[in-house]
């Protein structure tokens, strides 16, 4: 198996992160759901992200427009005749902002 680039993302959360469950041999399996939206220029990026197991657990905390750091890789994967891009989160946590007087 070929080991997929790994790559970091800043972007803003665009909704609340859904969350399912699935089973995977005999056990069940967290997953949460959620896009990010990263700003260039005029243009704007969508990436839809999955967490699985206890990485999951940290996304219950995020709220439409906070903005995340995310690490891992982009997997394709095809579905009748459409090809899907998701990103898979290795890591990830809520990056804080700074308060006003901070920074100056």
């Amino acid at each position: 198996m070929k080991q997929e680039k790994m790559i970091n993302i800043n972007a803003n959360l665009v909704t609340e992160p859904t969350f399912s469950k699935f089973e995977k041999e005999g056990e069940k399996v967290e997953v949460a759901n959620f896009t990010l939206v990263k700003k260039y220029g005029k243009g704007k990026e969508y990436v839809n992200c999955a967490a699985y197991g206890e990485k999951a657990e940290t996304a219950k905390s995020f709220e439409k427009g906070d903005l995340i750091h995310v690490f891992g890789y982009f997997k394709k994967r095809e579905k009748e005749g459409k090809t899907y891009k998701n990103f898979v989160v290795k890591s990830y946590n809520k990056i804080e902002k700074k308060e006003k007087n901070e920074e100056e």
